[in-house]
């Protein structure tokens, strides 16, 4: 549940690890309806001081609308 904190930590979001053939896994999850977070391996990564983790975010894809008749106009016409 985003916002629910106990004591001095807030739960933002929750990470789920994703794995592509080739290529490192990652962690991906949502913030909100409009912000997806990705945390990667830092492959760039030369000397100690270096992050071992990046963190990303990305506007996140709109899903399309489920609730809609199949046989509802589009938005943009209107029907008279």
């Amino acid at each position: 549940m985003e916002g629910k904190h106990d004591g001095l930590l807030l739960k933002i979001a929750g990470l789920w690890r994703q794995e592509k053939e080739g290529k490192d896994a990652f962690y991906s999850g949502k913030l909100n309806s409009g912000v997806k977070i990705i945390v990667m391996k830092n492959r760039y990564k030369t000397a100690p001081e270096h992050p071992d983790l990046v963190v990303f975010l990305a506007k996140a894809e709109a899903k399309p609308r489920t609730d809609a008749p199949a046989d509802a106009p589009e938005d943009k016409e209107i029907p008279f």
